[in-house]
């Protein structure tokens, strides 16, 4: 209801942009050239989507890969979380991904940013061909969902999902040169040891 206020109130907002580095900055055309990978800037903006001081956090729409294919995340400024949920194992993981860390993203997962305290900017790399389901999510959400309450931040389960378990974990610093990342990306049942959080 506050979120539905809130967009009649100041109408529709932008809660965050994505670049695509890979149409228009000669590197990454060419490693997109050869490597068959995409790297896009994702700037996340802080916000609820209330018109008070509790509400639902901004975050991205949420998708799964439609192949078998990994996505790899690097936080460049500030911080964020990632949702990950498995709908068939029925389990949530929060990554708290701060400024300089990383997490490789197992296609088995549904996934999302949410904001939690500045706009943040992310680094995301996936295989060209990894197509994205965004109907997955539609008209159901996520089973967890990440509201500000009494300036605190709270894990609200979603009613449409049921016995999900859920924990939280915090991000590393990762560096994997470009052409492994290219093959974990690409075979991520090859590379499992790789997409352990």
């Amino acid at each position: 209801k506050n979120a539905k206020k809130a967009l009649e109130f100041f109408g529709d907002r932008t809660v965050y942009y994505v670049y695509n580095l890979w149409r228009g900055i000669e590197r990454y055309k060419k490693i997109k050239d050869e490597y068959k990978l995409n790297f896009d800037l994702t700037l996340l903006k802080f916000g609820l989507f209330s018109l008070t001081k509790d509400g639902e956090a901004f975050l991205t729409y949420g998708h799964k890969h439609e192949k078998n294919r990994g996505e790899f995340y690097t936080v460049l400024k500030n911080e964020c979380y990632l949702l990950l949920s498995d709908l068939k194992d029925k389990k949530s993981i929060i990554v708290e991904i701060k400024e300089g860390t990383s997490v490789l993203i197992h296609p088995r997962f549904i996934h999302r940013l949410i904001s939690i305290g500045k706009d943040c900017l992310v680094l995301g790399i996936v295989p060209e061909d990894a197509g994205h389901d965004y109907n997955i999510v539609k008209n159901k959400g996520f089973p967890h969902h990440i509201f500000m309450q009494n300036g605190w931040l709270k894990i609200v389960e979603n009613k449409k999902y049921e016995g999900f378990s859920i924990e939280k974990v915090s991000a590393k610093k990762l560096y994997i040169p470009i052409k492994k990342l290219s093959q974990i990306l690409m075979y991520p049942n090859k590379y499992k040891k790789f997409y352990k959080i």
